[in-house]
């Protein structure tokens, strides 16, 4: 079974989309061939794993991140201009190589509104400009990261309005991106999102589709997430969210072990009867 593995948006909650990645790479689930895509944050996320940057690197760079929002007076307005340098500090010729060679499609989700209403996932970067400008677009939310309801790119003989990954989907994937709308094939989508799913609604997917934190029915916990995603905040929130990724997705690779042998025990018993 062809599983692609699908990254919500998360604001500065992107550590834990590092190292859920990384839980499933380690429990060998997320392979060189296995088709990745995500929006805002997740786009970075998908983006950076795709170059095969470290995640402890990306980390330290979303500290940093806050750090120079807390000092300017906030997140809000500022993150799409210091997303664009860490990006151009991270990405190079390298890195651009390990998309490009990558056996599995790696998709970035995001919006035109002008001069066509369409929704991308875009799977093919010529230059490294190219594939910043898709994460930059997919992480544009209106009003967030930066002061104005849309980017303008104009890498193109005619100007385009870009908005976020969230808006390429229906509102019951919160922003996971369908890989249907890149052409790439899979059996089985399953999101990873930075939000509990049943605080959000996110019934597109199953429970057993859907690696994300685990509601605890508390108000407190969802308003503490929205305050990581949008606010400046510590060193120490941020790793014990990356570390938070990790376990959550290794829960849900055990899930999945624990039902592969059941499975496989099943048809042994079968075939014996």
């Amino acid at each position: 079974m062809k599983i692609g593995f699908s990254l919500t948006p998360g604001g500065l909650l992107l550590p834990y989309h590092l190292e859920a990645l990384d839980a499933l790479k380690y429990n060998g689930l997320l392979r060189a061939e296995t088709p990745i895509a995500g929006s805002s944050a997740g786009a970075i996320a998908t983006a950076c794993h795709g170059c095969q940057l470290d995640s402890k690197l990306i980390l330290d760079a979303t500290i940093e991140m806050s750090d120079t929002c807390a000092s300017m007076g906030g997140a809000r307005g500022r993150l799409l201009p210091l997303l664009r340098d860490r990006l151009s500090q991270y990405i190079g010729d390298e890195q651009l190589s390990n998309v490009q060679q990558r056996e599995g499609a790696m998709g970035i989700a995001y919006r035109e509104i002008f001069p066509t209403n369409q929704s991308f996932l875009q799977t093919e970067f010529a230059t490294t400009e190219e594939l910043m400008d898709a994460v930059c677009h997919s992480s544009m939310f209106p009003f967030f990261s930066t002061n104005w309801p849309v980017a303008v790119d104009t890498s193109r003989r005619i100007p385009r309005l870009m908005v976020d990954g969230f808006f390429t989907v229906s509102r019951d994937r919160f922003g996971a991106p369908d890989f249907a709308m890149g052409g790439i094939d899979v059996d089985r989508t399953v999101a990873i999102s930075v939000f509990p799913k049943d605080a959000i609604g996110m019934a597109a997917f199953t429970s057993k589709d859907c690696i994300s934190p685990t509601y605890s029915g508390d108000s407190a916990q969802l308003e503490n997430l929205v305050r990581l995603a949008t606010k400046p905040s510590s060193g120490k929130e941020l790793t014990a969210l990356y570390e938070s990724g990790f376990q959550d997705a290794e829960r849900w690779c055990r899930h999945q072990t624990g039902q592969a042998a059941e499975q496989s025990k099943s048809i042994h018993l079968s075939e014996k009867s």
